[in-house]
């Protein structure tokens, strides 16, 4: 039997390790390429291209009250108002009870994520860019 425990999935975002997760979703990684093309003639000889881009988009979510969300605001300033890609920082997911392993040594907040305040701890998606990212492993768990 396989166990994952959402406390284990550890995320650093530059020097500071993010916290304070939403109640139900925590990380979502989407690549940006396609991966292989297809391709397939008239007389049925099948071919495939490789599409060079392996860039993710990572969308973390966080609860209102995290203090995690002043740290990813700060990023995106620094990024917005500094010189030099003052935002650009490497990116680690790890699933500590798992084999999830995903690495970016170039990612940015994207924008500030919609925000909005309720009479509930309400919930903030942000969006990360990656450059490009070589094998990672979207893995499963330990038993």
């Amino acid at each position: 039997m396989y166990t994952y425990d959402p406390r284990k999935v550890m995320v650093q975002f530059g020097n500071q390790q993010i916290t304070g997760f939403s109640s139900d979703s925590i990380i979502n990684i989407t690549p940006n390429g396609e991966g292989y093309q297809k391709y397939v003639g008239a007389d049925g000889t099948a071919d495939r291209a490789k599409d060079p881009d392996h860039t993710f988009n990572v969308e973390i979510s966080l609860a209102s009250t995290s203090k995690s969300n002043d740290y990813l605001s700060q990023m995106h300033n620094a990024d917005n108002n500094g010189d030099n890609n003052a935002g650009v920082q490497p990116l680690l997911i790890k699933d500590l009870s798992g084999s999830l392993l995903f690495f970016a040594s170039e990612a940015y907040v994207v924008n500030f994520p919609e925000t909005g305040r309720g009479r509930q701890i309400g919930e903030v998606t942000w969006t990360i860019a990656t450059g490009q990212v070589e094998a990672p492993v979207m893995g499963g768990n330990d038993a």
